[in-house]
């Protein structure tokens, strides 16, 4: 990815939050790699929100 493009995920406290935004506005190409890492922020956002979830 170049520096223009934003690809991030993150829980907010209420919600899980994904940007994906090409430098012009189009659609990301991501790699393998990226889309791991992808995943894995996805996955600790979804655990932080499931735990949330139990304290209520």
């Amino acid at each position: 990815m170049n520096n223009q493009e934003r690809l991030d995920a993150w829980y907010d406290g209420s919600a899980i939050c994904l940007i994906a935004v090409g430098a012009q506005g189009d659609p990301l190409d991501l790699g393998d790699d990226e889309v791991r890492a992808l995943i894995g922020k996805l996955q600790q956002c979804l655990a932080e929100s499931e735990a949330a979830a139990t304290e209520d």
